[in-house]
Formats: structure tokens, C-alpha cells, sequence
């Protein structure tokens, strides 16, 4: 069997992809249809959409990997390989096209569309039986993900080694992700600009993202002084938590100022700032934008970090190990 085939995909809550070279393309909720040719064998490539783990070659195979993406159904017609784009212009006018996707090797503006209504589809194609498919990310069960942010100072870095310990001890595994260590490895000499920043934390939180979805917890401890950073991970990540570390920054200043441990980060940097040698410090040089709706905001002058982790491992439970005791 050979010709153009039409995926039936239902997203199931709003996203973002990072899509090849695409990049980051968000999805709303919804039916969406995505037009293919297979002029060997059509079998063999749906049966290949369908399949639980494979080599990402395609845009479709990045969006079918997401947890919230499932095919519905399978239609396919016996036609040749340019039926494929005219098939593809004819279903744009009944929906909405995701500019780019599929279509990087022809003229198309897209091979795939948010779409209303299928019942159209079935005037002139053949439905293939589908068997549901659990994704093999959703059987290992979503990891979640705690983002730690506040102004540098605030207590980040020792609140999430002290939520770590805390986790341990109750026999859960997280993974840390903090942003001065990935500063270490992209970009071995920062100049902090906006630009860098926007690189390091695309990939802290695509990172986040590939952990997650393999069953890991993660903690990140980062500043992410744009609220727009922590908004990706939240897109992207179903179970997610952002915990707001409250400070003054006078008190974030005098902290920065005495502590010995940096945990990575670089020294003396509200002095260096002061003193016009560091000017894109968040807080001072660049705007820390705080959480508008976190799921826990905590005072650290009036808490320790143990306390502060404690607050924190009382929300995880609370929302995602609701049969255990924090």
C-alpha cells in the first residue's frame, strides 16, 4: 500500500515544542491534522508514527514524542507524491496552518493545521484502525520539576541542597539543575548579556524538559531574572512548581557580601555592580521580574533554609506524592 495518509492528532493542553530546526513552536489545545506521503511503504511509516521510541528525523517525530500528543486516528489515499502538497492546500483552507511544519522541502506553508472538524476527511479517503498508544515517557511516569527562583542572595542555591537532603531522606531522587554550573559548560567565559542569558536558559529548560518526560525530578537553582524563562518551563512541563524565595534586596545585598560558599556562582557580584563593573546584575543593572501566580512564595528573612526546604517538600507531597508524609 502506498500514497498520502493524514494524521488525526489530538493535543491535549497547550504546549511548546522545540521542533528540529524549527525551534520552539507552542501548540494549542486541540485536533490537529498532519499530511504525509509514503510511496514504498505506507505501513511501515505509520506504523513508525505510532511507535513508542524512535530516531527524531522528521518535525512530526518531535511533536508525536510529547506526552500530551496522541493520534487519534489514520486516514490515508492512493496518489502520488505531489497529491501530498495540493492535498495539504486543500485541508489549509479548512484550518489553520502551523507555518513551517512539514513542509521544509517544498513550497508549502505547512503540513500540518489546527482543524475543527475530520468528517471531511472521510468523503475521499480510508480510515486505517488505530490502537491507542502510551507513550513510553507517560509508562516510566512524568517526571516533576521545582524551579527556585529569587534575586541572587536570596537563598537559592543552600535552600535547594537543603531540599535535596530533605528529598533523599524520604527516598526520592532529583536531579539539580543549576544555572551557574551550565554557564560553566555554555558559555565558559559570561558576559551575561541578554542574548546569553536567553541561551542559557532555552537549555537549562530543555534539559529540564528531556528529564522530566524520562521520569526524573528535577530542581533548578536559577535566578531566572524574566519571568518569560520560567514561563517555558511551565508550558513545557506538566507537573511544575515555582517556589519564590521573598527578599529584600538591602538584605540580598548584605548576604552576597558575607557568605563564603557561592555554589558556582561568581563572587562579590552586588559589589562589583555598585561599583559599575558588573552592569547586568538582576536586581540592580537588569530587572528581576518575580513570579506573578507561584504555586509557594516564602520569606527568607523570616524562615532558615531548612524551614524554607520544608515549605517546599510540603508542596511537592501535597501535589504530587499525595499518599506520602512529607
Amino acid at each position: 500500500m502506498k500514497g498520502i495518509y493524514v494524521l488525526l492528532i489530538s493535543i491535549s493542553k497547550g504546549i511548546s515544542v522545540n521542533v528540529g530546526a524549527l525551534g520552539a513552536v507552542d501548540f494549542e489545545k486541540g485536533m490537529y491534522a498532519y499530511v504525509g506521503s509514503a510511496q514504498s511503504s505506507l505501513e511501515k511509516r505509520v506504523d513508525r508514527h505510532l511507535g513508542k521510541v524512535k530516531r527524531k528525523f522528521w518535525h512530526i517525530d518531535y511533536l508525536l514524542d510529547n506526552v500530551e500528543v496522541n493520534v487519534l486516528k489514520v486516514f490515508w489515499k492512493e496518489a502520488g507524491r505531489l497529491e501530498e502538497c495540493q492535498f495539504s492546500r486543500n485541508i489549509a483552507e479548512r484550518g489553520i496552518s502551523i507555518r513551517g511544519f512539514g513542509s521544509s522541502d517544498c513550497r508549502c506553508e505547512s503540513h500540518l493545521f489546527k482543524i475543527e472538524d475530520y468528517g471531511f476527511l472521510r468523503e475521499f479517503t480510508h480510515e486505517i484502525p488505530v490502537k491507542p498508544v502510551r507513550k513510553a515517557a507517560s509508562m516510566a511516569k512524568a517526571g516533576w520539576c521545582v524551579w527556585v527562583t529569587g534575586l541572587p542572595g536570596s537563598g537559592k542555591s543552600v535552600v535547594s541542597e537543603a531540599l535535596l537532603a530533605l528529598l533523599d531522606k524520604k527516598g526520592i531522587h532529583a536531579q539539580m539543575l543549576s544555572s551557574d554550573a551550565l554557564r560553566k559548560a555554555v558559555t565558559p567565559r559570561p558576559s551575561y548579556s541578554l542574548e546569553e542569558r536567553d541561551v542559557v536558559y532555552a537549555t537549562l529548560v530543555y534539559i529540564a524538559v528531556l528529564l522530566t518526560q524520562n521520569g526524573v525530578n528535577v530542581v533548578i537553582d536559577a535566578t531566572g531574572n524574566l519571568r518569560r524563562y520560567r514561563e517555558s518551563a511551565r508550558k513545557q512541563i506538566s507537573k511544575f512548581i515555582e517556589a519564590y524565595l521573598e527578599c529584600p534586596l538591602e538584605v540580598c545585598v548584605e548576604r552576597e557580601a558575607k557568605r563564603g560558599k557561592t555554589y558556582q556562582a561568581p563572587k562579590q557580584i552586588y559589589t562589583r555592580a555598585q561599583r559599575g563593573k558588573a552592569p547586568t546584575v538582576p536586581g540592580i543593572g537588569q530587572p528581576y521580574e518575580p513570579p506573578s501566580n507561584p504555586e509557594i512564595t516564602i520569606d527568607t528573612t523570616k524562615c532558615t533554609p531548612e524551614e524554607c526546604a520544608r515549605k517546599i517538600l510540603e508542596a511537592i507531597f501535597k501535589m504530587f506524592h499525595q499518599n506520602c508524609n512529607a
